[in-house]
């Protein structure tokens, strides 16, 4: 399966650039994915979330691939200092 061949890599900061016509952006080779793989795009907000297509055929790695994006998100914010955790009375 795709999903357990990616590491879970420290997060990557990045700019978008133009390639010809198409906005594009480069990612570091420990994120990519194998070549001629089918990727999907989706924009939710401001977020693209790219994944395989075959991700989309397995609902399950499709939410693991997420928590794990949602995890890399959450450590850049806290080294930044973006997020305190706070304990409910």
């Amino acid at each position: 399966m795709l999903a357990s061949t990616i590491s879970n890599p420290a997060p990557f900061i990045t700019r978008q650039f133009m390639a010809g016509n198409s906005p594009a952006v480069r990612i570091p080779v420990g994120m990519a994915f194998p070549p001629k793989t089918e990727l999907v795009v989706v924009r939710e907000g401001d977020r693209l979330i790219v994944e395989p297509k075959e991700a989309l055929q397995n609902p399950l790695a499709a939410i693991a691939g997420h928590l794990r994006a949602l995890s890399v998100v959450e450590k850049l914010a806290n080294s930044r200092g973006y997020l305190t955790h706070f304990s409910p009375s």
